[in-house]
């Protein structure tokens, strides 16, 4: 009797090993499929409808239940397309390249018999691939993915359709975005963390997955215009603020009506929404909705709008009013006057473009101020003690070189570019194809009359893309010190791909560094000063004061 009983444990425990778990078993077909995808000979070249093929591939490994038939069907699988001309021969010398994102150790790590195991890494070997899904623009260094066709009839109620569009995207990113190893969740975790979301049945789960997918990008460019959650909101406050800390600061009335029936007064202060504090309500609400490359973008980004947004006409919050006086009351929620007014009150208010703070100091803003004007203002502050650069804005006239010539004795490099190069590899030394033209990281001339005085500049969380942009310029300027708080984290240019149910989203195709390899994504500009504001008594004029005070210090 004893030797059946332990007969039966032997066979459960041997069967029980063989047994593929469902999450483990599609992480391993989408990281397969990615590989073929992208460093097939055949499959790279567009020979196959490689969409229909991951469909068609998956429907067969729904039925398979064990770790050996998953392997045996995945050789199959990968020697169907022919693996004659695997050819392992570079023409790339390696110590030149950025491997951070060159990590195969999945095929390591995944136990998988020794013929796939080889397989696999004969793949992941092969330098005979093409560039039809994912081709490097040889001007911009930018990566061109319009061969990323959707789907036809793509149907989110199908499971194949909605992890197609997982592992397609997933796929994209590891191989193709430079930046994606900063991201907080290490990007081969992202995979299994998000295939039980994508799994999931109904359209709600299906779009909020797809969120949780693009905020884990953590990528200020990363904007969804199709975040259901977003659009959903169609109730917005009547007025707008700051969030410092904890707590949100009313700066700005967009319907005074409204705004003096809640009895509610500029510099009163936001402190819980519901009944859970300021902070605490928004990270719940946004977190994995929004994708931002720091948590001070994150603020920025809902502050003005979507903080306080409801499919509801109010709600609760705690309000401590400029008298001392703390408050719970319902606020009044109102529809948009039109689509475009929640960008419309992320923009700045007007300020002159160029002005004496007195007879010593200038001030410019950068925001809608030309070349002209840009000129008239250096000329005047000539042999002022200092000068306040306003970068608090989005400079919509001039760019880096066109301010480089009034801070620059020379020409001088200011940036340094990441680029793609071929799948999993970036390139520290990229320009662009024109660079012997006309390099973009580096401005300025041999200029005897450059401003000599100090320079300080002026950031925030508003300061973002182009702005970081011209900042890194200005910083590079020999008397610049820089103030204020972390900026938006994301300088290069937004690289858009489409996605398989004709969506589209955009990522930062290009990492930026310092000279000095300091790296700016997600980080933001390097600050000389730190900027603390504080909720109580908000001084809307802190940061010209501080920067007058520098710039008188001896």
């Amino acid at each position: 009797m004893k030797y059946i009983l332990l007969f039966c444990l032997c066979f459960h425990f041997a069967n029980t090993f063989s047994q593929v778990n469902e999450i483990e078993k599609n992480e391993s077909f989408i990281k397969i499929w990615g590989l073929l995808k992208y460093y097939h000979p055949e499959i790279s070249d567009g020979k196959f409808n490689f969409n229909k093929e991951f469909i068609k591939e998956y429907q067969k490994l729904e039925l398979i239940e064990t770790k050996e038939a998953f392997d045996k069907e995945m050789i199959d699988w990968i020697e169907s397309y022919g693996i004659d001309k695997l050819v392992a021969k570079e023409n790339i010398s390696q110590d030149k390249l950025f491997t951070k994102n060159y990590n195969f150790e999945w095929i390591n790590e995944s136990n998988y018999n020794s013929k796939l195991f080889g397989l696999l890494n004969r793949l992941r070997k092969n330098t005979n691939y093409k560039n039809y899904y994912a081709k490097v623009k040889k001007l911009s260094s930018s990566v061109d993915f319009s061969n990323e066709i959707p789907l036809a009839n793509f149907d989110y109620s199908k499971k194949e359709h909605r992890l197609l569009f997982l592992a397609s995207f997933w796929n994209a990113m590891k191989y193709w975005n430079v930046n994606i190893y900063l991201t907080d969740t290490p990007w081969e975790k992202v995979l299994n963390q998000l295939i039980s979301d994508f799994t999931s049945s109904g359209k709600e789960n299906f779009e909020k997955a797809k969120e949780n997918l693009f905020s884990k990008l953590n990528d200020s460019h990363s904007d969804y215009g199709y975040s259901y959650t977003l659009n959903l909101l169609n109730k917005f406050p009547n007025f707008g603020g700051k969030i410092i800390n904890d707590s949100l600061v009313i700066t700005s009335v967009y319907n005074k009506k409204v705004f003096q029936e809640d009895s509610l007064s500029k510099g009163d202060i936001v402190y819980a929404i519901n009944g859970v504090t300021l902070n605490e309500y928004y990270q719940s609400k946004f977190s994995d909705v929004i994708s931002v490359s720091n948590q001070n973008y994150l603020k920025r980004a809902i502050e003005k709008t979507y903080l306080l947004a409801s499919t509801k006409d109010s709600i609760l919050v705690n309000i401590l009013k400029t008298n001392g006086q703390n408050i719970k009351q319902y606020i009044q929620l109102s529809p948009l006057k039109y689509p475009a007014e929640k960008y419309m009150r992320l923009r700045p208010s007007k300020t002159e473009n160029w002005k004496e703070l007195n007879t010593e100091i200038g001030y410019i803003n950068l925001n809608y101020i030309d070349k002209k004007q840009l000129k008239q203002a250096f000329n005047h502050f000539n042999l002022f003690k200092g000068v306040i650069i306003d970068l608090r804005n989005y400079p919509r006239n001039i760019g880096a070189s066109d301010i480089a010539k009034h801070l620059y004795p020379e020409k001088t490099t200011f940036l340094k570019a990441l680029t793609s190069i071929k799948p999993s590899y970036g390139d520290y030394g990229s320009n662009t194809a024109l660079s012997f033209i006309n390099n973009p990281f580096e401005a300025g001339t041999r200029n005897k009359a450059y401003f000599k005085g100090k320079i300080i500049l002026l950031v925030d969380r508003t300061t973002a893309s182009k702005a970081e942009w011209m900042g890194m310029a200005i910083q590079a300027s020999p008397n610049c010190t820089t103030i204020g708080e972390q900026t938006f984290g994301a300088v290069m240019n937004r690289n858009q791909i489409p996605l398989i149910d004709s969506t589209t989203i955009d990522y930062t195709g290009v990492g930026a560094f310092y000279p000095n390899d300091e790296s700016v994504q997600r980080k933001g500009l390097k600050l000389d000063y730190e900027i603390k504001e504080s909720a109580l008594q908000y001084d809307n004029n802190l940061y010209i004061e501080k920067a007058m005070k520098l710039i008188n210090q001896k």
